[in-house]
């Protein structure tokens, strides 16, 4: 279920923190609603990669509050919004399970039930589905378990993620251990787990982000 946390009145939109209980654990976000006696439409935003919390902020990105700004520039459009951190994340840190047992797909289930809430609400005319990044691809997954009525990808994926790996990597590394992530590319493609792992590149294929 969705419950309000309590917030504080701002003009001309109201703030509040919200709660959605899984079956795994609870995520926490922040909902925007502006004023209104009518129905208005809302935007569920799901932020980008790594430990990217419901603001758009991280250890690489830093403090930018992207997302928050997104939310507050719809609500001075009318339009409300709900933003959360994803399991394992910011205040959601609770709800995420070993790094080994993790996969993408629960993060589509976990949007899927968002959009569902939303969709329950009486308060809310229609529901859209922002992604940003790798929350794009969420949003897609998502949207095809549970039909929103609009889909908006920000900056998102359209290529393998080995590809897009390739890519990066390939004009970063010194040729030795740019081989060496071929390899386990390679690798990992076909289903194999890699054991011996440079630990230049521990961060990004250690054994338990590997599954």
């Amino acid at each position: 279920m969705i419950s309000d946390d309590g917030g504080t009145m701002t003009n001309p939109s109201k703030s509040a923190g919200v709660h959605l209980m899984t079956f795994t654990g609870t995520l926490y976000g922040t909902q925007i609603f502006p004023t209104s006696h009518l129905p208005t439409p809302v935007v569920l935003i799901i932020a980008g990669s790594g430990p990217t919390d419901r603001n758009g902020n991280g250890p690489l990105a830093g403090e930018n509050n992207s997302l928050k700004q997104l939310a507050e520039g719809l609500a001075d459009h009318g339009i409300a919004s709900i933003r959360y951190d994803k399991r394992g994340i910011g205040e959601s840190s609770a709800a995420g399970p070993e790094e080994v047992d993790l996969r993408f797909d629960t993060y589509a289930d976990d949007a899927a039930l968002w959009i569902q809430r939303l969709q329950l609400d009486p308060r809310f005319s229609s529901v859209t589905v922002i992604g940003h990044s790798e929350g794009s691809l969420i949003g897609m997954l998502a949207t095809s378990k549970v039909e929103a009525d609009a889909f908006v990808s920000i900056a998102g994926p359209a290529q393998a993620a080995s590809k897009i790996l390739r890519k990066q990597l390939q004009s970063r590394l010194p040729d030795p251990l740019w081989l060496q992530s071929e390899q386990i590319l390679v690798a990992l493609e076909q289903g194999n787990p890699v054991i011996s792992v440079p630990l230049e590149l521990h961060m990004l294929f250690r054994a338990s982000v590997q599954p």
